[in-house]
């Protein structure tokens, strides 16, 4: 039982959910990688390549952010908007993204994400 509980919560780490609850709306994201132009999907932060974007879809809002690798995280920005999985003391964490907007006058709007997993949703 040990065993498949990891084995679950490893899947879970290694495979992002694509909807989330932000801030009271639900955002979709989706990872594609794009090195060699193919614009593959991925479901795997561990399989990111440099040419990586996320394309966030969220309210009125639509977004496509490049990767930005920085030590500690995964995070795509473009300098006004970012998207970060963020590196815990025990790894990645996928089910709480860090999602911000940088404001005209200088500060920065962080908005709550939570991931919808499939037993979540409400249909």
């Amino acid at each position: 039982m040990i065993f498949i509980s990891f084995f679950l919560s490893l899947l879970i780490t290694l495979n992002p959910s694509s909807s989330f609850n932000c801030d009271g709306d639900r955002l979709t994201a989706v990872i594609r990688n794009n090195l060699n132009g193919d614009f593959s999907i991925t479901n795997d932060l561990e399989n990111i390549d440099k040419g990586a974007f996320i394309v966030l879809n969220w309210r009125e809002i639509n977004l496509m952010l490049p990767v930005s690798f920085n030590v500690g995280d995964i995070s795509f920005t473009d300098k006004k908007w970012l998207w970060s999985y963020q590196d815990k003391k025990n790894g990645l964490r996928m089910d709480d993204p860090r999602f911000a907007q940088l404001l005209p006058n200088g500060e920065i709007q962080e908005f709550s994400c939570q991931a919808i997993y499939t037993e979540d949703r409400v249909s």
